[in-house]
């Protein structure tokens, strides 16, 4: 009986250890939703990995000067089937002076009988960004957050900068401090070593900020590995023939004159923080980053750097690649 108790109380312990090691990832995603059409393919890989139980995502900042573009949020997570994931809108409404948006395109979209073609939240109410990420890090446990930021550093630097309030006393650097574990990034560029990216000029002062300030570490997407990997445009016009409209599809098909392939500079940040243990994945050395002149990023090796930039091997783009055609075509939970 004493054997049979033992065995009881280690399969009792076992079971524990094993539901810690599958409690899903928290993620942040901060987004310039509009800008280009892999925010949106990002976004889907974030619910995909929703749908199979690998993450928890907690909430979507975006910072794009178009009220559309959190309209087109709400599309997508109701679409997905998580209408009650929350939306915080940075009220700067950062731009990149002319970009082609499909997130008006698409909210525009009406069907035969002339309604608009996706449903969408009734009277949804969108938070101030920063006010989001603080009442959401403030009820994580410490050190458990990952914030994917694919856009500008405007929120972020915001975020950095807050004050204490009702839901938290401690200062933005501090929160951030205490319950994030790191940023997964998609910015800048330090093979082209002249090269402005544009997630970091948009918004310069703020991506200084964020590079110099953070006080957490940084996975780094750089520019050359998203030119690397590029999804297919013959994909979208015959593997998603469902039967039903698609947000991310028709997102897809308004951005550019079809068909075409696209980059996925920050569907590779979204990928990482979701599976940062998946074989597709090497870390380059460790070291600090600084964004300097107009723009561009210096990586300067240090054995305790806040920084690693991803660098996998031709072999394992192909994976990458195989990963989005594979989990970008799936049908979400909700279909």
């Amino acid at each position: 009986m004493k054997k049979l108790l033992l065995l009881i109380a280690l399969l009792g312990i076992c079971t524990t250890i094993s539901a810690q090691q599958k409690q899903p990832q928290a993620i942040i995603f901060e987004t310039d939703m509009g800008n280009d059409i892999d925010d949106a393919m990002a976004l889907d890989i974030l619910f995909k990995n929703m749908d199979q139980g690998n993450i928890n995502l907690l909430g979507i900042g975006v910072h794009k000067n178009n009220p559309h573009s959190a309209e087109y949020i709400d599309i997508m997570r109701v679409w997905y089937g998580y209408k009650n994931i929350p939306i915080g809108v940075n009220a700067k409404w950062i731009t990149d002076l002319n970009c082609n948006d499909y997130c008006t395109k698409v909210c525009k979209m009406t069907d035969s009988d002339g309604k608009p073609l996706f449903e969408r939240s009734k009277n949804p109410k969108y938070e101030d960004a920063v006010e989001m990420y603080r009442r959401l890090l403030s009820k994580q446990e410490d050190g458990s957050v990952v914030i994917v930021t694919v856009g500008f550093s405007t929120t972020i630097a915001e975020l950095l900068q807050s004050k204490p309030d009702k839901y938290s006393k401690l200062s933005g650097m501090e929160l951030v401090a205490k319950k994030v574990k790191y940023f997964s990034v998609m910015a800048g560029e330090f093979v082209q070593a002249n090269m402005k990216e544009y997630n970091v000029w948009n918004d310069l002062i703020a991506a200084k900020y964020f590079f110099d300030k953070s006080p957490v570490p940084m996975v780094i997407t750089p520019w050359i590995l998203g030119n690397q990997v590029i999804y297919p445009g013959k994909s979208i016009t015959e593997d998603f023939n469902w039967g039903k409209p698609h947000p991310m599809v028709e997102g897809y098909k308004s951005y550019l004159k079809m068909p075409y392939d696209r980059q996925t500079w920050d569907v590779i940040a979204a990928y990482y923080a979701c599976h940062p243990d998946h074989d597709a994945f090497t870390l380059g050395e460790p070291g600090e980053v600084k964004v300097v002149d107009q723009g561009k990023t210096v990586f300067t090796p240090k054995a305790d750097g806040r920084f690693r930039i991803l660098v996998p091997s031709e072999q394992q783009r192909e994976k990458i690649l195989n990963y989005f055609k594979e989990t970008l075509t799936t049908k979400p939970k909700n279909f």
